[in-house]
Formats: C-alpha cells, structure tokens, sequence
C-alpha cells in the first residue's frame, strides 16, 4: 500500500518524513524539541487533516509555514494528547472525544501537564489549547474523507486510519521508556502490543517519536514485561528506577522513566 520509503526533508528545526500512499500522503514533522513530539498531516487531493499541534512556539511557526507551502487548506485538525498552537490554526475545525476535552480542561490530566511543562521552559510554549469545534465518539468517524476509527484511553484516544494501514497512539516509541501510570496501564498496553501484532499495521504513528513499523513491537513487549516484573519485585522509586536503567541502559526518555516511578510507587 504504501509506494515507498519516507522521503526526509530537513527544516531548520526539525524535519519532516512524507510517505506516499494511494490517494494520501502523510506528512510526519518531526519536532526536536526536548520531548521528541511529533505531529502529522494527511493529504488529500483537496485538502490536509492535521493531528496534533507543536507546543513549542519556534515549532509551531515552523509547522505553520510548512503547511502554508502545501498550498492546501487545513480544514481539520484532530488533537488527542498534544494540543498546542491555541488560535494558530483559527480557520480549521477541531475535533477531540468527550474523554479528551475532559483531559484538557481545568483540573484534567493533560491541562496539568502543560501547566508543569509550562513552569519548565516559559514563554518558549504556547500553552493555549484549541477550542473543540467537533466532538467525536469512539467508533468510525470520517473527517475531510478518510476514514478514522476512535478507541478510547484512559486520558484521551488512539485511532486506526484503516484507507493506509496506520495507527497512532500516544508512546511507544524505539528504545526510549514509557510513561506508565499503574499495573493495569502497563497490562493494557501490553495487550495493545499484541493487537498490533495481529493487526500488523504498515507504520505506528506516536506522539514521542518518528514513525515506526511494526517490527519494533517485539521489543517493546520486552521493555513492558521486564518493568513490568520489575515494578512488582521493587521496594521503592529507586530501586525501580535503577533497575529499568539496569535492564535497558541505552533507552532514551528517562524524564518518562521518573514519571512512572512516581506513578508506581
């Protein structure tokens, strides 16, 4: 389905990975910036669908005006885990579940989140979230003529673009840790694991690294069963921390590493 490799185009922060299907092309930007977000655009003939929006202002410009070289509308936008650019994107509509708004308003998790991001690094974020114009359901959806299909998570939603083969969560990530909130999150994605296994998906699209295939899997079921062990078998943060370090000493994210000790524990 997919007619080639990513072709890679540098920008003068980050860079983006277009891939070629038929009718569609996806648009990966890569951000750099210090949590390795990532943001996407899908291309149709008429228009582009975006998902996720850069929360770091220097990206943001960036990613504005590389959509303004596709010569095409941003008609939509879908905002799951990362929702930043605030009015950036005025003209499009915007689209989150009811489970997102909820995350994303006063006292939800991912308010907070930007808000602790936010004492870190100060005007260098853009820390206002786009109002939702459009609220969706789990299940299928179609948004400028693709079809999408909405699973809910605990804190916002995954989704499955069946017309391409490609799913998008919020971590998975090639040998880099996890935000991993209690034993039954670590089972869950456990299970999501091995669903994508089956469902051998042409790219996993996520919110803290480039594109990856499914071969990547296999590792990271690896990653999940050892912190998994390693969580049950730890007296405290310390020891959990040092010994996921132990087991995987050349994974990237150890910010992430630090938040989930704090989780389970």
């Amino acid at each position: 389905m997919m007619k080639k490799t990513a072709s890679i185009m540098p920008l003068s922060i980050g860079a983006v990975r277009v891939y070629d299907f038929d009718g569609i092309r996806l648009h990966a930007y890569e951000t750099k910036n210090p949590f390795a977000d990532e943001c996407y655009l899908f291309e149709t003939g008429q228009e582009l669908i975006g998902l996720e929006a850069p929360l770091f202002r220097n990206n943001l410009t960036e990613f504005a005006d590389y959509i303004q070289s596709l010569n095409k509308p941003l008609n939509h936008l879908i905002i799951a885990y990362h929702p930043g650019g605030g009015n950036a994107f005025a003209g499009s509509r915007v689209y989150a579940t009811e489970t997102a708004k909820k995350s994303m308003g006063e006292g939800g998790f991912i308010k907070a989140m930007i808000a602790n991001f936010a004492g870190g690094f100060g005007d260098k974020l853009y820390t206002e979230i786009p109002a939702v114009t459009d609220t969706i359901k789990a299940g299928k959806v179609t948004i400028g003529g693709i079809e999408f299909i909405v699973t809910d998570t605990k804190e916002s939603f995954d989704l499955e673009i069946p017309a391409i083969n490609v799913v998008y969560t919020h971590m998975v990530g090639h040998r880099a840790h996890n935000i991993l909130e209690s034993p039954e999150h670590i089972a869950a994605m456990i299970e999501q694991m091995e669903d994508y296994k089956k469902q051998k998906p042409c790219l996993i699209l996520t919110t803290h690294d480039v594109p990856v295939t499914v071969e990547i899997v296999d590792e990271k079921l690896t990653y999940l069963q050892k912190v998994k062990e390693l969580a049950a078998a730890s007296k405290d943060k310390a020891s959990f921390i040092a010994g996921v370090k132990a087991a995987f000493p050349d994974y990237a994210g150890e910010k992430y590493l630090e938040m989930s000790a704090g989780a389970l524990f």
